[in-house]
């Protein structure tokens, strides 16, 4: 302890040696580096897995493989003739990759493949009694086998449905109605409607004639697309269209009579 007298007053001041300030130095930079080196320890074991979280590839040590068997039904289920069809086959247990194969005669329009198990396609027609088979698998050193049966029903709703343009509208019997005559009654109805189109074109010609020239009009005037003749040309087509048509309509029903 030692006085003090700088100022004017005066007072005990107490002091501490030079080895005390050294000490008190080196324990607070020890502190210092312990605390950041424990901050350091515990990001590095932080970000660095660990060997229990990361679990085993394959089965756990001593652990054996399940035996391989199959796991599908023996009882496939049922397929419609004319109907898109597809079933897997599936295992259980083994080792590696499977490999199915089926022994006996599928149904026509049925696939069947060994590297998946997929039996698929159409059936084309049904089955009088259920189609047996024999499946088996193997995982390469072990082979699993099983019966197999599928019945393919034959439907006897027609599959096919009516055209969306018209639903519900029942079928024209065109054929028996041409037979019975339809046909050259048609014909004769659109002779008919034409001849008299053509005569009604020649009246509204004549009266445009005999208003522009008073029904004297030199010939060198007049149209010539309502000229007589062109309607009398008018008429000879039609006429030919009409007998034609008659004519293949009677060839058409003598030949297709029993």
């Amino acid at each position: 302890m030692r006085r003090n007298r700088r100022g004017a007053g005066g007072g005990l001041e107490f002091g501490g040696s030079g080895e005390d300030s050294f000490v008190a130095v080196v324990v607070t930079k020890l502190t210092g580096a312990l605390l950041f080196i424990l901050l350091l320890t515990m990001v590095i074991m932080a970000l660095l897995p660990k060997a229990m979280d990361v679990g085993p590839a394959g089965p756990e040590a001593g652990e054996e493989a399940r035996p391989l068997r199959i796991a599908t039904p023996a009882e496939l289920p049922e397929a419609i003739a004319g109907r898109p069809y597809a079933v897997a086959l599936a295992a259980e247990g083994g080792r590696g990759p499977l490999k199915w194969s089926l022994d006996g005669d599928l149904p026509d329009g049925l696939a069947f493949d060994g590297a998946s198990g997929l039996l698929k396609g159409t059936p084309t027609a049904g089955t009088p009694k259920p189609v047996e088979l024999a499946m088996r698998v193997s995982d390469g050193g072990s082979i699993a086998a099983g019966p197999l049966r599928l019945v393919v029903y034959q439907s006897d709703v027609p599959l096919s449905t009516p055209s969306w343009w018209k639903p519900g509208i029942p079928p024209v019997p065109w054929r028996a109605w041409l037979e019975s005559g339809v046909g050259f009654l048609l014909l004769a109805l659109v002779h008919m409607v034409g001849m008299a189109t053509i005569a009604g074109f020649e009246r509204q010609a004549a009266a445009a004639l005999a208003v522009e020239g008073g029904g004297t009009a030199s010939a060198g005037r007049v149209d010539p697309a309502l000229s007589p003749r062109r309607f009398a040309l008018y008429r000879a087509f039609i006429r030919l269209c009409t007998l034609s048509a008659t004519l293949g309509l009677a060839a058409w029903l003598w030949t297709a009579r029993p």
